[in-house]
């Protein structure tokens, strides 16, 4: 397909070619005949209707996977000597943002793995793993990089890992994982040598989640939902030919992985997507009696113009990922304007919906947008800490946007 996007100077102009409007048509129509949302996806926070161990939901995403794959856009965005079809990235923001905004759950293989294997990754590496992302072997991993005592400060982690013959072997612990749960591999992090500076030695490793002494266990949330995992590690075995870039120079990879971590360019998308059905309450849903609350519209119409706003600024990050480069500050930039937008948007719209937000979701025919809108507006809070918090992406802004002084 051929981009339409210009750049002139320092000004992009956003436009989509016939051929990616074309594909927005066929993605939309795909996504309402494969993908019953079954009322789950009324939201654009995963969290709030996700469970770990809703093993009937991991089976119909699986199913859906493999339909993306068999119509090639599993991988549509990986170069071509990997499988893929070098799609630029105007033609990944049409067909995600639709493929969001229908609700669809994962569109794209990979995630932020696949990437940092590109980069970083061995021949072997490559060889091994991205033939089974690409055909859904391997659909997530296990992140295992916060631990209880190292989060937005990542570089203080004390997992170790010594060397051992042809292996490492691993002793620690990490928490707030994803999906350790029912991932069948892991990137983490470790510190490889304990007297270097702290942002030194440390290595990053792919874990094998089924290896002898990894045990996982769950941590809920407040809605008594699995939602994460704290895994420990004793006495793990990873054989060497598993580290990912350099010996003790971990740190920068797992910067990269972030990096692609922090572009989500699917998040606007499914932000509008959230609005629109709040809007569709407000004027002939449970919430309609508040039609004549101008102070309602105006919040209304401001959320509208903060998504777009967030939008744009993501469009940027993602053009210059699509130019190859690891854009550190655009993604802290990006990462910060969808955090603060993700939260103004779920707790605005659940105190205009007033008590009526209350409901548990789906727990009460009464409550709007099946009872998400209290807890998407509770547990959007943690946009403002997963993935590195609000704090840590205005200290990248200002140290290597700005380059301020630390």
């Amino acid at each position: 397909m051929v981009s339409a996007i210009k750049k002139e100077g320092n000004k992009l102009d956003f436009v989509f070619s016939p051929e990616e409007e074309k594909l927005r048509l066929e993605a939309s129509k795909f996504v309402r005949e494969e993908w019953e949302d079954r009322g789950k996806d009324v939201t654009s926070l995963w969290v709030a209707s996700h469970d770990v161990d809703d093993v009937e939901e991991r089976e119909r995403i699986h199913e859906f996977t493999q339909k993306l794959i068999e119509k090639g856009w599993w991988t549509m965005h990986w170069p071509k000597r990997y499988g893929g079809q070098d799609a630029p990235f105007s033609t990944l923001l049409a067909y995600r943002e639709t493929m969001a905004y229908e609700g669809a759950p994962e569109s794209l293989g990979g995630g932020i793995e696949a990437p940092t294997l590109m980069l970083h990754g061995t021949e072997w590496q490559k060889d091994f793993f991205l033939p089974k992302i690409s055909n859904g072997e391997i659909t997530r991993w296990s992140q295992g990089f916060s631990e209880p005592d190292a989060g937005s400060d990542l570089a203080s982690i004390e997992t170790r890992a010594v060397e051992d013959g042809d292996d490492y072997i691993i002793n620690g612990q990490k928490i707030w994982n994803s999906d350790g749960a029912w991932s069948d591999w892991g990137h983490y992090l470790v510190r490889t040598d304990p007297d270097a500076p702290k942002h030194r030695g440390i290595s990053y490793l792919l874990l094998d989640m089924k290896s002898p002494g990894v045990k996982i266990l769950p941590i809920y949330d407040g809605l008594g939902r699995r939602r994460w995992s704290q895994i420990f590690l004793e006495d793990v075995r990873v054989p060497k030919q598993n580290l990912l870039g350099e010996a003790n120079r971990g740190f920068y990879v797992a910067m990269t992985t972030l990096s692609f971590e922090r572009i989500p360019v699917e998040v606007p998308a499914r932000l509008l997507r959230y609005l629109e059905r709040f809007i569709g309450e407000f004027t002939k849903g449970k919430l309609k009696h508040l039609q004549n609350n101008a102070a309602a519209k105006h919040i209304l119409a401001d959320l509208r113009v903060q998504i777009e706003t967030a939008r744009m600024i993501m469009y940027r990050g993602a053009w210059l990922q699509g130019q190859g480069s690891v854009p550190e500050s655009e993604a802290s930039m990006t990462k910060a304007m969808l955090d603060e937008t993700g939260i103004r948007v779920y707790k605005e719209l659940a105190r205009l919906a007033g008590a009526d937000a209350l409901y548990r979701p789906r727990t009460n025919q009464k409550a709007p947008m099946h009872g998400l809108l209290g807890a998407n507006a509770w547990l959007s809070t943690a946009f403002s800490l997963g993935g590195g918090s609000l704090e840590v992406q205005r200290q990248i802004i200002a140290q290597r946007g700005l380059a301020l002084p630390r």
